[in-house]
């Protein structure tokens, strides 16, 4: 004291102990204790800020000023003091270890100045008067609201969660809230300061300014609050369960005018608690863009933003939302990661830590040193935890870091079976906030946040488990998805989905493990066969086709497995080329490798598979009578063995491609037919065995005849059933064809601008979603189709451009349409050269492809372009031919547009009857409903005549 300048005449008491500072006296009743001067100065200054953590450097510097020594004289000396404080018969403890920190007096205290009469308790003794403090709370108003609720009627409150989701801030921030509430104030005991479980009575005795004299301290706890009225909170009592559990039951059972609100990472499991489990902040789930005022809406990026503003002043803008964003989904809400993440911003960007992130979560083992030592760092935090965990519990939470997504306890099993007791400490990880736990029906799922599973997935590894748990993981669900397989073929696909889709990313997982550095490849291939049906059901074109193609270099593993193994990876590798961005010999010899192994094996379901998949393969190549042929294999096939509901796949691509060579009224006229009597099964039906949804598809093809048939209601409903359906599925496949096949077609031909646009926009953004590279020159075609319905010439470029695309990748049908709305495009625009180049070619491809139900169309361009050439005459033929070729084929709308252009034609050279005549009966033939600019242009024109 006489160094420090200042005396001290109080006398400390504790347990039978009393210290003398200015005697340098320690005493145990009578007796004096020999203890040396260095640890008597060390009690001091623990005494002094008794309740609170005194840090290793400031006791130094206390002890040994202007000197310079090593930490080990301070450890001596702390346990020579230890050691001296251990007489007493009552065990008492006294000092308590605060890892990586320093040293803290937990014991209870009284204070006694010179005249001996008691002292009241310091402040920095007694943290009950005085909250620590925390920094503005962002989104947690709702929470400490029911809190508060929670606490007028529940004498224990637990705020239970992960580690760093803010469960002690929540509870201070209710405390702060309340001590009018409670006339005797709000204590605060932090349980993470101390070690052993039995000081935790002592740590709140100390908190409390609890008289010393207790030999029962708990009895001396509950017997000095008989009277008051308290909130206290017990904070991190995780590694102190039980103690902390019974004591906190104790008192809320013995003193009925205090309220306990206390905060773990898991349960106390007393019988008076009530548990409040603490979610993560919301953050954008990903669909759709984000600008800056979507973003700043979620909590987890309002504090992500603040506490990056707070380390480098950084400001948000809307071209920054998506990786803030980004980041705050990667870190799943989690505020302690958030803020640590954000504190980056100082030394990095953003794309540069997200960059990071995705690879792991080493940016976030840094801190503040102002913080809790096991707050500083995302992996100290989750260390804490850890280390509480029983040796199985800790091998499990090891072992299930192999999942990437969500499981259920089957899963479980399937990876840690040899664990006893697998359900208990399942269920006892979910307790202590390692596992986030949700409900379907009733049965858990269970998910491991990215941080967590990062920090497992290190301890699988340095502990020599990985190989092994890999896998259990891929040979779990080998068995899983080989049990898929049979469900399919019976069990609904919306059920069957439900079940397999969140498996989907542990399936790639697995699939890559075993082809490549798990050097299981049988497995491997035996998974990415079994996996077909869910990438198939679930539109994913690009991640099927690269797998499937992986396995099948398996050749060594292949020739170990079944015959129909490799049948199911050809079929599927064909089936990927049919949706490439190439159509050429590989996908046509891949077909026919697929239907000769079928029919070697005797699999009539991939004979049917096959056949079907090389006459849509040949319909898209321009092939339609080689696709009519095949065709009618396949229904020769299916009518033997009795599929009658698989005819109607066949009959919907027979008949489109009967309709591309022409003939429009029968092929409309049949698949009417063909809706009506596949009605109900089709829309039952999945879609993994014939690519796409049977409902969908067969509507997509009534929908394209009706429309061209002139039968525009038709045409609208099933048009409208098919793009509901498949998004109500959500197969985006189905979805894309939809628009591609049908809306955008019927969009662009009755001048419905916006409408098309929309379909466009729809295309465009299920082509970000999926791999589906087949639509993509479509989708710019139509993209450039509607930049010149605005008016912009550059338009024809961008349908230009996407025409030699889909020529390149030999995806030919239609092509030569696509070249006739270009050269009338062109004319529009007046690039007159372009015009007459595309529509040569128009004629030269339909020709070639047959696709002779576009013929009306080329004419009636051709007409439009001679007419403009000053050749009224020819320009007369050439319409009243585009007139005719419709009727005959039953195209009755591209007759209603070339009757119109040659209305418009003769009106011009004052043939005003001959022109009404001639559309007079083709408008009778529609209606207005649905409105459309085409119809409505007609009328026009015949009243105009008309007058």
């Amino acid at each position: 004291m006489e160094r420090s300048g200042k005396l001290d005449g109080k006398t400390y008491c504790f347990g039978d102990y009393r210290f003398i500072p200015n005697r340098q006296l320690l005493m145990l009743g009578d007796k004096p204790l020999r203890v040396g001067a260095r640890a008597l100065d060390l009690l001091h200054l623990l005494l002094i800020h008794a309740g609170e953590v005194v840090g290793k450097d400031q006791l130094m510097s206390f002890v040994w000023p202007d000197t310079f020594v090593h930490e080990s004289n301070l450890k001596v000396n702390i346990a020579a003091l230890r050691r001296a404080l251990r007489q007493e018969a009552s065990g008492l403890s006294c000092i308590a270890t605060v890892s990586g920190r320093g040293y803290r007096f937990v014991a209870p205290l009284r204070v006694y100045g010179r005249d001996h009469s008691p002292l009241a308790f310091d402040s920095g003794m007694a943290p009950a008067r005085e909250l620590p403090n925390i920094a503005p709370i962002i989104g947690r108003d709702q929470v400490i609201t029911a809190l508060e609720a929670k606490l007028a009627t529940e004498r224990l409150v637990t705020v239970v969660g992960p580690a760093g989701v803010g469960k002690t801030t929540v509870a201070l921030a209710t405390a702060g809230r309340l001590p009018k509430r409670y006339g005797d104030g709000v204590c605060f005991v932090d349980l993470a300061t101390i070690g052993d479980p039995q000081l935790v009575d002592a740590a709140i005795a100390a908190s409390l300014g609890v008289s010393g004299k207790w030999t029962n301290v708990l009895a001396g706890i509950v017997e000095t609050l008989r009277h008051c009225e308290m909130l206290l909170v017990l904070d991190n009592c995780e590694h102190v369960l039980s103690t902390a559990s019974a004591i906190a039951e104790h008192l809320g059972l013995a003193l009925p005018n205090i309220r306990i609100i206390a905060t773990s990472r898991e349960p106390l499991r007393s019988r008076c608690e009530n548990v409040y489990r603490l979610s993560p902040l919301p953050y954008p789930d990903g669909n759709g863009s984000t600008n800056r005022k979507d973003a700043l809406a979620f909590a987890a990026v309002e504090l992500f933003v603040r506490k990056a503003h707070e380390a480098c002043g950084y400001v948000l803008d809307d071209m920054d939302a998506p990786t803030v964003t980004a980041i705050c989904r990667r870190l799943d809400g989690i505020p302690l990661a958030i803020e640590l993440a954000a504190s980056r911003l100082a030394t990095m960007n953003l794309a540069t830590l997200l960059g990071l992130l995705e690879r792991s979560f080493e940016p976030l083992n840094s801190g503040p040193r102002k913080t809790l030592p096991r707050h500083q760092t995302l992996l100290a935090t989750l260390d804490w935890s850890y280390q509480l965990l029983s040796a199985d519990e800790a091998r499990l939470l090891r072992l299930l870091s192999v999942f990437s997504a969500n499981f259920f306890l089957s899963d479980v099993i399937g990876v840690g079976g040899s664990i006893e007791e697998i359900a208990a400490c399942t269920e006892n990880l979910a307790a202590k906030s390692l596992l986030s736990v949700a409900y379907d029906t009733g049965v858990p799922r269970y998910r491991l946040l990215d941080s967590t599973r990062s920090f497992a997935a290190e301890r699988l590894i340095w502990s020599g488990e990985a190989a092994d748990a890999q896998s259990n993981h891929a040979r779990h669900l080998l068995r899983l998805f080989e049990q898929a397989e049979l469900e399919w073929q019976w069990q609904p696909r919306n059920q069957w989905t439900a079940t397999y889709e969140p498996r989907f990313n542990d399936l790639l997982k697995a699939i890559d493990w075993t082809l490549g550095e798990g050097a299981d490849p049988e497995v491997g291939v035996r998974l990415t066969s079994a996996a077909i049906p869910l990438w198939d059901e679930l539109s994913t074109v690009a991640e099927s086709r690269r797998r499937v193609e992986r396995a099948l270099q398996s050749v060594e593993a292949l020739s170990r497995c079944d015959p129909a193994v490799k049948m199911k990876l050809i079929a599927s590798y064909a089936s990927g080329l049919n949706f490439s961005d190439h159509l050429g010999h590989e996908a046509d010899a891949a077909w026919m490798d697929a239907n000769q192994l079928a029919q070697e094996i005797g699999n009539i379901d991939y004979q049917l598979r096959t056949l079907w998949g090389l006459g849509i393969l040949q319909s898209f190549t321009g092939r339609h009578r080689q696709a009519i042929t095949t065709l009618r294999q396949f229904a020769e096939l299916a009518s033997g063995e009795n599929e009658r509901a698989v005819i109607a796949e066949g009959e919907r691509v027979r008949l489109m491609a009967a309709f591309y060579c022409g003939e429009v009224r029968f092929a409309y006229d049949d698949l009417k037919k063909l809706v009506r009597e596949h009605a109900a099964t089709a829309k039952q039906s999945g879609v993994a065995r014939f690519q796409m949804d049977r409902y969908v598809s067969i509507r997509v093809a009534l929908a394209m005849t009706a429309w061209v048939a002139g039968d525009r209601s038709e045409a609208t409903t099933a048009l409208q059933d098919a793009l509901d359906h498949s998004l109500a599925l959500g197969h985006l496949v189905s979805h894309s064809n939809a628009l591609a096949q049908a809306a955008l077609p019927i969009a662009l031909w009755s001048g419905e601008t916006e409408t098309a646009r929309r379909h466009v926009e729809f295309l465009a953004r299920n082509l970000t979603l999926r791999d589906i590279a087949i639509w993509r020159p479509v989708c710019h075609f139509y993209e450039g189709a509607v930049r010149s319905m605005d008016g912009d010439s550059e338009g024809v470029d961008v349908m230009q451009l996407a025409i030699r695309q889909l020529v390149a990748n030999n995806f030919i049908v239609r092509v030569p349409v696509y070249l006739t709305i270009l050269a009338e495009a062109a004319l529009c625009h007046k690039r007159f050269a372009l015009a007459r180049d595309s529509l040569s070619f128009a004629f030269d491809r339909a020709e070639r492809q047959g696709e002779y139900w576009s013929q009306p169309e080329l004419q009636r361009v051709r007409g439009l372009l001679q007419w403009r050439d000053g050749d009224l005459s020819g320009a007369s033929e050439t319409l009243l031919l585009a007139t005719e070729t419709a009727r005959e084929s039953g195209a009755l709308f591209f007759r209603l547009r070339a009757s119109t252009s040659l209305a418009e034609l003769w009106s011009e050279t004052n043939r005003h009857r001959a022109a009404a005549d001639l559309l007079s009966p083709v408008c009778a033939q529609f209606d207005n409903v649905p409105p459309c600019a085409t119809v409505a242009k007609a009328r026009h024109l015949l009243d105009t005549l008309r007058r």
